[in-house]
C-alpha cells in the first residue's frame, strides 16, 4: 500500500494541506485567494482565525 505524502485537514471551512514528512513538512491553504504556507499547522490555524475574526491578511 502506498502512503500520500499529503494530507488534508478542514479547519472554518479552509482546508489546511499537509505537504511533505518530518522536519520538512509545510502546511498550506488559501486565504484570500492566495496561497499561504507555515511550518506548523497551528501557525496556518492562526492565520485563518485572524482573517475570519479581524479581516488581517498573513504577511507572506
Amino acid at each position: 500500500m502506498l502512503k500520500s505524502n499529503k494530507s488534508n485537514n478542514l479547519y472554518r471551512g479552509h482546508s489546511i494541506e499537509k505537504v511533505g514528512h518530518g522536519k520538512r513538512a509545510v502546511f498550506q491553504t488559501t486565504i484570500n485567494e492566495k496561497q499561504w504556507s507555515a511550518v506548523t499547522e497551528t501557525e496556518v490555524k492562526r492565520a485563518i482565525d485572524a482573517w475570519i475574526d479581524e479581516g488581517i491578511e498573513p504577511e507572506d
